[in-house]
């Protein structure tokens, strides 16, 4: 399955975590949120996963997925100048 084919399951999945940002779910968990199978969720969790969004508990028997806080600066610690100045 080419990525862009992945682009609206991802969109979903990421959507599903952030609409629930406590849920740890597993594999089989997600086929039956989602109506989709396995083979179609795993390669979108494992980029989810690379990209920081979902975290993977790794569990050899059960591995379980969560949402994963972005990280975000509430505050500059310098202050940024313009060029020259």
């Amino acid at each position: 399955m080419v990525k862009d084919d992945l682009l609206p399951l991802r969109a979903e999945c990421t959507m599903l975590f952030q609409s629930n940002p406590y849920m740890i779910e597993s594999i089989d968990g997600l086929e039956q949120r989602l109506g989709r199978k396995r083979e179609i969720i795993v390669p979108v969790l494992e980029l989810l996963v690379k990209q920081g969004i979902l975290q993977l508990l790794d569990d050899e028997s059960l591995p379980l997925y969560r949402y994963k806080e972005p990280f975000i600066i509430t505050e500059l610690e310098g202050k940024i100048t313009p060029e020259g100045t």
